[in-house]
C-alpha cells in the first residue's frame, strides 16, 4: 500500500465531486447510522470552524466495481463512466450528511427512523441569554427564524429567502459562505489490496463511532458481501414486521453454527471465522458455494427462531426480547432441528427464555460461558438428545426484581414486560384485550407504561429509584393513564370495581395488579399503602415469572 495523499476539498468542491457521483461505498461499510441530531451537530461544527475529521478514500479503478455496495444508500450510487472509484473508507456518515444538507431528501437510518433533511436549519437570531446556542438545527422550518439550510445552499439562495431585508441576507449569506468554504480533509490511498483497507477500516472506525464484532468480520471476509447477506435476511426479518436492530446477533449465531463453541469456553471469534473463509475461498473457489449453502441453512433456522419467539412467546420485535443474542443461540437449535420442537424440547426451551430474560444471563462476567454452553445445549435438544436446561444462580427477589426500574432498557426490565405481555393485558374502561402487535406496547413506547401509585405524590416520601420499581409499573395507553392522573389507586380503580366486578378482576389480573384486602390498594393514606402494596406485588410478580418458566427462579421470599 502507498504512503497515503492529503488534500483538502471546499464543500462547494466536494458537492461538484458528489453531483458527479465519484464516491462508491465498499462492501465492508455499515450502514447511515446517524440520527438527525448528529447530522445538525456536524453542519454548526462547520459553521463554526470546527474540526470535523478527515475523508479517507480508497482510490481503485474500475475492475474494482464489484466491491460497492448496491443497496440504496443515503449518498449517491457511484458513476461507471469514471474510470476511478474512490470508495469511501471513513467519514460515510459526514459525506452524506453533507449531500443530503443540498439534496433535503428524506432517508432512513439503519435503526429504520426517517431523517427528513429538510429540516436542518440555520437559526438566524440565536437568543442573547443562552451561551454557545447551536446555529443549526433539526427543526421545522419557520420564516425569518430558522431558514432551510437547503435554501440557504441552493444556486438561486436570494430568491427563496422569506424577507429581503439587508440584516437578515447578510446573515444568511454568511452561513452560505461558512458552509460551502469549509475546508474537508481528504485522505486518499492507492494500491492497496482489500484485505489491507479491511485492517485500515478496523483501525480508523476503532478511533471514532464504535465499531462492533460484526463491522470487523464483515471488512475481513474479502471476496464475499457478508454485509449484503445478513442485511438481506434483516430485511426478510422486517417484512414479516419484527424489527431487528443491527446484524450482530445474525452473524454471531452464524459463527456458532459454522464453527461450534471453543474448549475454553468463549464463543468462536467473528475475526477469525471471517478469515478463516476469506483464506479458503481464496485457495478454493468450491469453499464460496459451501459457504452460501450453509448460510441458506442457517438464514431458514434463523427465520424460525424469531418465527417461534413470536409464536410462543410475546415477542413482537426484539424491544420486547431481552437480549439480541437469544436469535443467535435459538437459532442454533433450529439449525440441528429443522421442524417445530416436540413436547420435551419446548419446555426446556421455555425454561431457558424466561430464565435468561429474568437473571440477564447474557451480560456481565458470565455472558461468554452462557452463551457457549446454551449453543452446546440446543445443538444437543436439536439432534434429539434429552438434554435438560439446569439454572443454579437463583435470583434476590427484593434486590433483582423490585430494585429493577422501568425505564432500564437491562434484560430483566425488558423480561418483565414480556411477562405482562404474555398476560394479555386488558383496557382498565371496557376490559378489553390491548391489541399488542401495534407497537402499543413497545418498550420504546414508555409513555404507554403507568405508574401504579402516581410517581408525583411517592416522590415526596421516596427516591426514584423505589417509585419508578418494577412492582409499581403496569401497562397502559396513555389515554387511560392521562384520565387516572395523580389520583391514588384506591381512587380510580374504585369506579371500574363498581362498573363489574368480574371484568375488573380479569383485567387486574392481566396487569399482576393483587387486589385483595391484603394488597394495599385499598388502604387508606399513602406509605403504608404503597408499602403494602410493593411486598405483595413483588411476590405476585416473581410467582409468574417461575410458573412462566416452569422452574425455581428465586430464592425464598
Amino acid at each position: 500500500m502507498k504512503s497515503p495523499e492529503l488534500t483538502k476539498f471546499s464543500v462547494r468542491t466536494l458537492r461538484g465531486h458528489l453531483l458527479a457521483r465519484r464516491f462508491a461505498v465498499p462492501k465492508l461499510q455499515r450502514n447511515f447510522v446517524w440520527d438527525s441530531g448528529r447530522a445538525a451537530k456536524l453542519l454548526d461544527s462547520m459553521y463554526r470552524d470546527m474540526p470535523i475529521g478527515s475523508l479517507f478514500l480508497w482510490e481503485m479503478d474500475r475492475k474494482s466495481a464489484n466491491l460497492i455496495r448496491q443497496s440504496a444508500e443515503v449518498l449517491p450510487s457511484f458513476n461507471a463512466a469514471h474510470k476511478h472509484i474512490w470508495f469511501v473508507i471513513d467519514g460515510q456518515q459526514r459525506l452524506s450528511v453533507i449531500y443530503q444538507a443540498f439534496e433535503a431528501q428524506e432517508r432512513q437510518n439503519d435503526a429504520g427512523r426517517t431523517i427528513d433533511f429538510s429540516r436542518l436549519c440555520f437559526v438566524v437570531n440565536p437568543g442573547t441569554d443562552e451561551v454557545d446556542q447551536s446555529r443549526v438545527v433539526y427543526r421545522k422550518p419557520v420564516g425569518r427564524e430558522l431558514v432551510p439550510i437547503r435554501d440557504i445552499l441552493a444556486s438561486d439562495w436570494r430568491r427563496r429567502m422569506p424577507t429581503k431585508a439587508k440584516g437578515f441576507l447578510r446573515r444568511a449569506a454568511n452561513c452560505r459562505a461558512r458552509l460551502l468554504n469549509y475546508p474537508v480533509p481528504i485522505v486518499t490511498v492507492r494500491g492497496a489490496t482489500f484485505d489491507e483497507i479491511g485492517e485500515v477500516f478496523i483501525r480508523v472506525n476503532s478511533q471514532g463511532m464504535r465499531i462492533t464484532s460484526a463491522d470487523r468480520a464483515i471488512a475481513l471476509m474479502g471476496k464475499l458481501d457478508v454485509r449484503a447477506m445478513a442485511e438481506e435476511l434483516r430485511h426478510k426479518i422486517r417484512e414479516s414486521g419484527f424489527a431487528l436492530m443491527g446484524v450482530e446477533s445474525i452473524l454471531m449465531g452464524f459463527n456458532l453454527v459454522a464453527e461450534g463453541p471453543r474448549s475454553d469456553g468463549d464463543p468462536p471469534k467473528l475475526e477469525a471465522m471471517a478469515r478463516r473463509w476469506s483464506k479458503r475461498i481464496d485457495k478454493n473457489e468450491d469453499a464460496r458455494a459451501e459457504f452460501r449453502k450453509l448460510w441458506h441453512d442457517y438464514q431458514r433456522a434463523f427465520l424460525a427462531a424469531i418465527d417461534y419467539l413470536r409464536k410462543r412467546f410475546p415477542v413482537h420485535d426484539e424491544s420486547y426480547l431481552p437480549s439480541a443474542n437469544m436469535l443467535a443461540t435459538l437459532a442454533v437449535f433450529f439449525y440441528h432441528h429443522p421442524g417445530q420442537p416436540d413436547g420435551y424440547q419446548a419446555g426446556e426451551l421455555r425454561k431457558w427464555f424466561w430464565a435468561t430474560g429474568v437473571a440477564e444471563r447474557y451480560t456481565g462476567r458470565g455472558y461468554h460461558r452462557n452463551l457457549v454452553a446454551d449453543a452446546r445445549l440446543f445443538a444437543a435438544l436439536g439432534q434429539g438428545e434429552r438434554k435438560r436446561f439446569i439454572f443454579r444462580d437463583l435470583l434476590d427477589p427484593a434486590l433483582d426484581i423490585q430494585g429493577a426500574e422501568y425505564t432500564s432498557r437491562s434484560a430483566r426490565t425488558r423480561a418483565f414486560f414480556c411477562l405482562l405481555s404474555a398476560r394479555k393485558p386488558r383496557y382498565l374502561e371496557n376490559g378489553e384485550e390491548i391489541a399488542l402487535e401495534q407497537g402499543v406496547l413497545s418498550h420504546a413506547n414508555l409513555r404507554n407504561r403507568h405508574h401504579i401509585f402516581p410517581k408525583g405524590r411517592l416522590s415526596r416520601h421516596f427516591s426514584a429509584r423505589v417509585y419508578n420499581s418494577l412492582c409499581n409499573i403496569c401497562f397502559l395507553v396513555s389515554r387511560d393513564n392521562q384520565k387516572i392522573g395523580m389520583r391514588l389507586p384506591r381512587l380510580y380503580l374504585e369506579e371500574y370495581w363498581a362498573a363489574g366486578r368480574a371484568r375488573f378482576k380479569q383485567a387486574m389480573n392481566s396487569h399482576l395488579i393483587p387486589v385483595g384486602d391484603d394488597s394495599g390498594i385499598w388502604d387508606r393514606g399513602l406509605v403504608g399503602a404503597f408499602k403494602a402494596f410493593r411486598k405483595k406485588r413483588l411476590s405476585v410478580i416473581c410467582a409468574q415469572f417461575e410458573k412462566a418458566a416452569g422452574i425455581r427462579l428465586f430464592r425464598k421470599r
